[in-house]
This record gives structure tokens, C-alpha cells and sequence, in this order.
């Protein structure tokens, strides 16, 4: 059987991550800002996050902001990257999708993962369950569901026969993608048939490994093997110095292992425990492993390493976080896709068989 590679698709990921001295108000309007400029410079995709009690990041609905990011923009497909999908009634979800593929035109895409064992799973209500083992369900749930009708018998969703509306536009389904870190979860999209997302904690190296073991998955499960869309994120800034491209870097490496740690999840009466300071050592191995791994860099450096990336994973579709220095972000974009985006599908359309 014959596939087709999926054309490539170059974006922006946003995390509405607040820089010191910021407020809400202050994140909220460089992420429109942002938004428009992707819109404007004629970039494929812009996908939105969702984090829960984090200071430095403010978006509890990743939904939410999609949806108010569709009607500011006329040409962008808007994803969310992720939706906390076990966290939320999937019924909900699945008529929240279906309505944004509507009002769009077809330009919203949902994707789903169940990110950390952290508080919201205990203060929003849904309990450790449903992270442990709710993804799978609630995927089925959401896709049955855009059948016209859900229902359920389960220890974690039990509902009588309902029907949902509105129903996705006629012949078509707001595509998903499923946020995947390991074999499980892999397997979980594999054997739907749903694409991968994935993040910046893989190599390309690791990246096409996943995708290789989707593939066989899926056609296991009965499905294709190639020709779905993978996507990736990375971290992505075009800089004018390597010392500008190291502090950033280290900045975000600090950041990753002390700044955002969440709220775990408490399965005891126990107090959750104080995570032990983060020596410098291990700061400067993260920020080592991010340099040559990031597109982060000149702009020939940032071309390089997408394509780079793209060629090694099989993925085509990519979102960049540009949001590294909040500060600097919207001229970060523009260099993006100026000075590297083109690059990238320069670069590319001269391999055989990449992706364009």
C-alpha cells in the first residue's frame, strides 16, 4: 500500500509563559500579538498549551485560548498542544472540538495528552485513575462520540446514551494528535490510528524510534504504517551571539529542573515532599544536551538543526516555542520566519523524498 508524506507544516507552539515583573494581562496580549504576526507571516500552525497552578505559566484552557485565537485569525489551523484530556469530561471535549471545527472552517486541530500526576488531577476532580489510565478511554469516547451519540459503562465514565452536537463538519473530523513520552502511550495512538506528539526531552535519534515503533503498532492494530502527520516541539530562537544562545539555554535548563515544579499529585496524608537543590553541574549538562540539540543560534544554525530534525524523526510538522525570552519573543518570530523558515524548505526540497 502506497502513502503519501504529509506536507510540511512550520509553527509556532506558545506556552503564555510570563516573564518576571508581568501580569496576566501582559501574557494574554503578547499571545495575541503573536498570533497575529503568525498570521500574518503566512505560518501554518499556531498551537496553545494548557498548565494549571504554574505562576509562569498562565493558560488553564488550552480550548479556550484556541477558540479566541480562531476568531482573531482567518488563515492559521490553531491546536492545542495539549488539551489534558483524562482531566476533562470527554463528552465535553468532543463537543467543544466539534464546535470549533464549525465556527473555524476546519482550521482547529485537537491535541490530547495527559501530561504529569500533578494537583489537578486531585483539585479538578477526576483523581489519579484517570491519569493512570483514563487517556485511552476518553480518546475512544471523544471519537465515538462525533458519531452522532456517546455513551458509557465504565468504573471511569458511566453515562447513559446521549446524543452530541454539533456533529463535525460533513466528511471530515478536527484532526488529534496524542502527546506521547512512552511506549504506552505510543501504543495508545498507534492502535487508533493517531499521529504523535512529541516534545523536547527527545532527540531526532529517539524521535524516529518512537515513529518507528508507531508504525509497527499500527499496523498490527490494522491501520497504515507510514503517512500520518507527526508533529514535534522544540525550543527555537535565532540569536546574534553563541552567548546569547548559551544564557538562553541555561536559563531554560534551570528552569525545567527547579522553576516549574507542580504540585504532586498527594495519594497519602503525607505532605508533598521538597525537591533537593539543583547543582550547577547538572544545569550545565541540560543546557549542553539543549544546545546542540535546540534550534537555537544564528539563523543558519536554526535552519540546519530543523531540518535537520525533520529528516531524522519523520515528522513534518513542527512547532516552534518562541517564547524561550518572553521579552524578545515577537521579534524571535519574525526572524523565524524570515530568516529560517525559508531555509528549512529550501533545504529540504532538495532530499529526495522530504517533505514540503
Amino acid at each position: 500500500m502506497t502513502t503519501t508524506t504529509p506536507p510540511l507544516r512550520l509553527g509556532v507552539l506558545l506556552g503564555s509563559e510570563r516573564a518576571p515583573g508581568h501580569t496576566s494581562a501582559d501574557v494574554f496580549a503578547r499571545t495575541l500579538a503573536l498570533a497575529k504576526a503568525a498570521e500574518n507571516l503566512a505560518l501554518d500552525d499556531l498551537w496553545v498549551t494548557e498548565h494549571h497552578f504554574l505562576d509562569t505559566s498562565v493558560n488553564p484552557s488550552a480550548l479556550t485560548l484556541a477558540a479566541f485565537l480562531l476568531g482573531h485569525t482567518q488563515h492559521l489551523r490553531v491546536g492545542t498542544a495539549v488539551t489534558l484530556l483524562p482531566l476533562h469530561p470527554p463528552v465535553h471535549i468532543a463537543e467543544q472540538a466539534a464546535l470549533l471545527d464549525h465556527l473555524s472552517g476546519g482550521r482547529f486541530a485537537l491535541g490530547v495528552g495527559r501530561g504529569q500526576p500533578a494537583a489537578e488531577y486531585e483539585v479538578i476532580g477526576r483523581g489519579i485513575e484517570h491519569w493512570q489510565h483514563g487517556l485511552g478511554e476518553a480518546l475512544d469516547i471523544v471519537h465515538n462520540a462525533w458519531n452522532g451519540t456517546a455513551q458509557s459503562q465504565t468504573n471511569l465514565h458511566a453515562f447513559r446514551e446521549v446524543p452530541v452536537v454539533p456533529e463535525p463538519r460533513p466528511g471530515t473530523r478536527p484532526p488529534i494528535h496524542v502527546a506521547a513520552s512512552s511506549p504506552a502511550t505510543i501504543e495508545t495512538a498507534a492502535t487508533r490510528g493517531l499521529p504523535l506528539l512529541l516534545f523536547y526531552d527527545k532527540n531526532a535519534e529517539a524521535k524516529a524510534d518512537m515513529v518507528a515503533l508507531h508504525a509497527k503498532l499500527a499496523a498490527a492494530a490494522g491501520h497504515r504504517a507510514d503517512g500520518y502527520e507527526h508533529a514535534f516541539a522544540l525550543y527555537a530562537h535565532v540569536t546574534d551571539t553563541p552567548e546569547q544562545a548559551h544564557a538562553l539555554m541555561r536559563a531554560r535548563a534551570q528552569r525545567l529542573l527547579e522553576g516549574d515544579h507542580q504540585l504532586q499529585l498527594l495519594t497519602s496524608n503525607d505532605p508533598p515532599s521538597t525537591d533537593p537543590a539543583v547543582d550547577d553541574a547538572l544545569i550545565d549538562a541540560v543546557t549542553e544536551r539543549l544546545l546542540v540539540t535546540q534550534p537555537v543560534g544564528d539563523a543558519a544554525t536554526c535552519a540546519q538543526r530543523l531540518a535537520d530534525h525533520i529528516t531524522i524523526s519523520g515528522c513534518t510538522t513542527v512547532l516552534c516555542h518562541v517564547e524561550t525570552d518572553p521579552s524578545t519573543a515577537l521579534h524571535n518570530l519574525r526572524r523565524l520566519a524570515t530568516d529560517v523558515f525559508p531555509a528549512v524548505r529550501a533545504q529540504l526540497s532538495t532530499t529526495a523524498g522530504a517533505p514540503q
